[in-house]
Parts: C-alpha cells; structure tokens; sequence
C-alpha cells in the first residue's frame, strides 16, 4: 500500500460512515491492494463459550488481586503467544512471546471482543484528555500501521469506534494523513495515520514530547512507534522514569514486550502466582552480540542436550526465529544465525538491530492434527488478547494458528512457524481458528485450560507493571534462568 492509498483510505473516513469489514476490502482492491479478510477465524469464535471462560477467569483472579495494575498507566491492551505441553497432570503452558500496543489481526476476533480491546486502548485517550498536558485542550494521537499493510482496514474499524465513542461526548474528531495534516487542527482530538516509513523522517523528541512535524503527540497507538524513535534521551527516560514524557505510549512497557527474555523474566518475577494456572518454566538467556550468541548456544546445547530457539529482539511474524538441535554441528551455527538475521532484515531492513537475542530452551510440545492435513501432525499456539478497564487487566478472547508444515522432528523452521503473517508478508487465514468448544477438542484442550491461560496472561503484564525497574535494569545474564 503506498501513501495514495492510505489517503484514500483516510478519505473514505472523512465521509464520517462506518463500513463493513467486507466493504474495506473490497474498496481496498479497487485501489489495487491486497487485503486480507479474516472472517473465517471471527466465524469459528463462540462468543458465550468465551464469555464463560473470561467470567471465571476474572473470578479466580479477583481473590488475589493477580490482574491488578498499581497504577492506570502501565498497559492498555495487548496479547501473549502460548504453546502447550502434555504433563502427567494435564497440560502446561509454555511463554513464547508477549505482544504490546501494536497488535494486528484483530479482525479475527468476535465484534464483542473487539470492543473490550478499543477500550483498552481508549483508556489511553481518556486520560490524555483529562490530563490535558498540551496545555490547548486539544489531544492529537498518532496512529502508526505497517509499509503495504495487508489488515489495514482494522485501523479504519478501530479509529472509527473512536470517533463515534468521543462524538457521544460532543467532541469534535478530525482524521488525517501525512499529507493532509493541518497542525493548526480544530477539533478538540485529531487522529493522524501514518506508515512507519513515514514516521521514519517525521518523529522527534524533545520537551520530553514526542513530536510529528514539531507538534506534540498526546498518544502513540501503538508502541511499534516508540520503538521506532532514535533519540537517547527518549532511551533513558523510558529507562529510568516514563511518566516524565508527556506522550502517552501503548505501552510503556514496550521494551520489555519486544525482548523475549525480559518478557520470561517477568513470568520469573511472578512464578509463585503462575504456577497455580500451570505456566511452564524453561531455561532462557540472551546474547548482546554476535560472539557472546555463539558461545551460549555452544554451551546450552552441549551441558543440557536439548533443543533451544533464538529469537532477536523486537521481531515479528517468525522472522528471525531459529530452532537449534542439540545435534548441530558446532561449526554450522554461525550460518544459523546468518539466517536468522537476514530474516530479521529482510522484514524490518537495516535500521533495526536484531540484537540482543534470546536463547530458550524448546521444549515438548501438543502436536494436533489439522483438517487439511489428516495424514500429518503440526505444531500450534495460541493467542490471547488482554486489555485494560479501570486499572484491571481483562482477558478477552483470542485463536489458535497452526503451523505451516507438518511436524518430522527435524527442527525445520516451517514446522514452527505458526504466525498468519510470517515474515514473507502472506497472510494464511486457513491456518487460525477461534475459541470454541468445537475447536477445544481440535486441539485436546478443555474449558479450565482456557482458563488457565486467560489468567496467566494478566498475571503476565500485571508482573510486566509491577517489576518494570527490576526488569528492565536486570544485567546479571551470565547465568541459566529458570
């Protein structure tokens, strides 16, 4: 998608009509894009199996205040990946990764839980109306969204449930486009959408304000677009104290969502409240460069004989992600990680550093057999969302993906990769299902594993809000965690 199309999308906004998912697509192809539906995922979902799940899930937690946050504006909305594993008492849940602010996909998901996530999201902007820090009474939120984005439509549903939602409040709503943007806007909130290769030459940081074109940003929706800005001084603060820049991020705990390792070592800081919902603990480190990531796979494979993964830093859709065999020749672990970075590189370019990367142990996993594939076993994870509401963390709902290929024991990256949108930018709507009674069976699953995971992913960003100083200042990573 190049700027002329996100502008006639921004276009299609201005006429203030709410489309269809359906009708986006189709007003997108006119324009000569590939745009993805993922309808059949949403149509797999079964709200009320769901609702059941999230009520009792909230019920457990509430005893103990698990999905509690000490303070509103810490997390807004986000989602964790789980494998599972068999255990002679049921089954485990494994951490592959959490996912902050910049969520694609949620289009697979039911309307209902749709509008739990935007509320999530929208605790954002209510606050920074209420707190009014541009001092003018105006509120101006940044929207970012991937180069040729094959789910932009999501965006035009989400900012246009903004926009209805503030309207109740008599508020006036402007949308724009890079091009069309008037800093001088006249509404009291302004939604500017824009390409993260647009942002690339745009974003600053100064004031403690993260600024487009000079002018303060209130909210960065999502935190794809903190990440993106190269300033040092943003670097610290977000380090040491975040409440001291005004732009209000989803989320600030971005740093720790995009580092594999820092997202296991909050699980870490919360084992005692996780292991009553079964979470999995595996052995994790990280690697700061090149020689250091060589060594430690050398060590790991050789002390503990089992398979590990890498992973970069801040990556998504696979790319980059490497299983190792215990059996690897040693002297081909270097060609491993070549892989892996061009990966990483061929999705995010040159202006991204793969590092540090996260070393973890893979451990045994559910394998399923799939409808279109009745003769082979694959892999699977899941996917579940969660969004703020008042200071608590909700559990929304979310789907399974099944890998690409068929599982052989061979360690082949395409019997792991479970992402929709893998690093070569397909979309693979066959592969996701939603929740259901129907599809727990598909996957051996049962209601109290749901809720299980529902529960360990608040407990997982609470941590994330509890522990973000121990987390983010933890450099003792010459040892084996877990």
């Amino acid at each position: 998608m190049d700027e002329a199309g996100l502008s006639k999308f921004i276009e299609l906004m201005l006429k203030e009509i709410s489309y269809p998912e359906a009708e986006l697509i189709k007003f997108g192809e006119s324009l000569g894009m590939d745009l993805f539906s993922t309808a059949p995922i949403k149509e797999s979902t079964d709200d009320a199996y769901v609702d059941k799940i999230r009520q009792k899930s909230l019920q457990i937690m509430e005893k103990y205040k698990d999905n509690y946050l000490p303070q509103p504006d810490l997390f807004y909305a986000g989602s964790i990946d789980f494998m599972v594993c068999d255990e002679p008492e049921g089954k485990k849940f494994f951490l592959l990764e959490t996912n902050g602010g910049s969520n694609r996909g949620l289009s697979s998901i039911t309307e209902k839980q749709q509008e739990i996530i935007y509320n999530g999201y929208f605790e954002a902007i209510d606050q920074a109306i209420k707190r009014n820090n541009r001092g003018d009474n105006k509120v101006l939120i940044l929207v970012g969204v991937p180069v040729n984005d094959g789910l932009i439509h999501e965006k035009v549903i989400m900012v246009d449930y903004f926009r209805k939602k503030l309207q109740k409040r008599n508020l006036k709503v402007e949308i724009f486009d890079i091009k069309n943007f008037n800093q001088a806007f006249n509404g009291e909130v302004a939604f500017l959408i824009a390409d993260y290769k647009q942002l690339s030459t745009t974003l600053s940081f100064s004031e403690n304000w993260v600024k487009i074109h000079g002018q303060k940003l209130s909210v960065l929706i999502g935190d794809g677009i903190a990440r993106r800005l190269q300033n040092e001084e943003f670097a610290k603060l977000i380090k040491e104290d975040f409440r001291k820049i005004h732009t209000i991020i989803v989320n600030p705990v971005f740093r720790i969502t995009d580092d594999k390792s820092l997202t296991y070592l909050a699980s870490y800081y919360a084992k005692d409240i996780l292991e009553k919902y079964n979470l999995k603990y595996l052995l994790f480190t990280k690697a700061y460069n090149e020689k250091e990531l060589i060594d430690k796979i050398h060590h790991v494979i050789t002390k503990f004989k089992r398979p590990f993964i890498i992973k970069p830093d801040g990556g998504s859709g696979g790319a980059g992600v490497i299983p190792i065999s215990p059996e690897e020749d040693h002297s081909n672990i270097k060609n491993l990680i070549e892989e892996s970075k061009n990966e990483f590189f061929s999705k995010f370019m040159k202006n991204r550093n793969p590092f540090p990367y996260t070393i973890q142990e893979m451990a045994d996993f559910s394998l399923i057999t799939p409808p279109w594939d009745k003769k082979g076993k694959h892999t699977f994870d899941l996917r579940i969302y969660m969004a703020q509401k008042e200071g608590i963390i909700v559990p929304i709902g979310g789907l399974a993906r099944i890998a690409r290929e068929s599982y052989s024991g061979s360690l082949d990256k395409q019997e792991f990769v479970v992402n929709l949108s893998g690093y070569d930018g397909f979309i693979d709507i066959k592969r996701g299902r939603g929740i259901s009674e129907e599809i727990s069976k598909l996957l051996n699953l049962n209601f109290d594993d749901y809720v299980n995971m529902f529960c360990i992913g608040c407990v997982m960003f609470a941590s994330m809000a509890k522990n973000y100083q121990k987390i983010i200042n933890f450099s003792d990573w010459d040892k084996i965690i877990g």
